[in-house]
């Protein structure tokens, strides 16, 4: 058949091809666009996610510092579980070195303050704790500032951080959160310090 018109006649013999082309074409930089665009937005959102999960981390002590300082037996316990250890000894500031597998630990009590001690408050401390063995317990934060912070129990029931606060002997670190697995109890025992005037309440 012969065409007048070039035009006409490639339309009549590829146009179904050329439509196809041209719709594939299409298709294709319409899906590298999107791609690159999805992409694009994934890089620029990254970092911001990354950093909100940073921030979450440290909210609440939820990312611990660095615990080589614990037994691995330490690393284990959940909160308010309770482990054995040997208090070697109570230093002239109130800080407990923990003696757990093959670890010396420097340990604070939770919930308490030894800025604002009685005079005699880490003698007694010593007196009471060191070379014996006795339960403790963490929080939700097993380390802060490097030293192990601790729940003392000096047998399963009786928690010798609240004993030391109901004599009046430490105050209360009112920055514990009211979360804390004995903050009532704590609490309770700095009350009734106050109450019966005991230790630095009756100065």
């Amino acid at each position: 058949m012969y065409y007048d018109n070039k035009f006409r006649f490639y339309i009549q013999q590829y146009g179904t091809q050329i439509i196809v082309g041209i719709i594939c074409l299409v298709i294709i930089v319409s899906g590298l666009f999107v791609y690159f665009k999805i992409n694009g937005k994934t890089q620029n959102i990254s970092p911001i996610t990354n950093a909100s999960n940073a921030e979450s981390n440290n909210e609440g002590n939820i990312t611990p510092e660095d615990d080589t300082i614990l037994s691995e037996e330490l690393k284990k316990l959940q909160i308010g579980q309770k482990a054995t250890v040997k208090v070697a000894t109570v230093d002239d500031q109130g800080v407990l070195v923990l003696l757990s597998g093959d670890k010396r630990i420097k340990a604070k009590m939770i919930g308490t303050d030894i800025s604002r001690e009685m005079p005699d408050t880490i003698y007694s401390i010593d007196q009471d704790l060191a070379g014996k063995y006795v339960n403790i317990a963490f929080d939700e934060s097993k380390i802060a500032n490097g030293y192990a912070m601790v729940y003392i129990y000096t047998d399963e029931s009786n928690l010798y951080n609240a004993k030391l606060l109901k004599e009046g002997k430490l105050i209360f670190d009112s920055s514990i959160s009211k979360k804390a697995v004995e903050y009532n109890s704590l609490a309770e025992s700095q009350a009734y310090a106050k109450q019966t005037l005991a230790g630095v309440w009756g100065d």
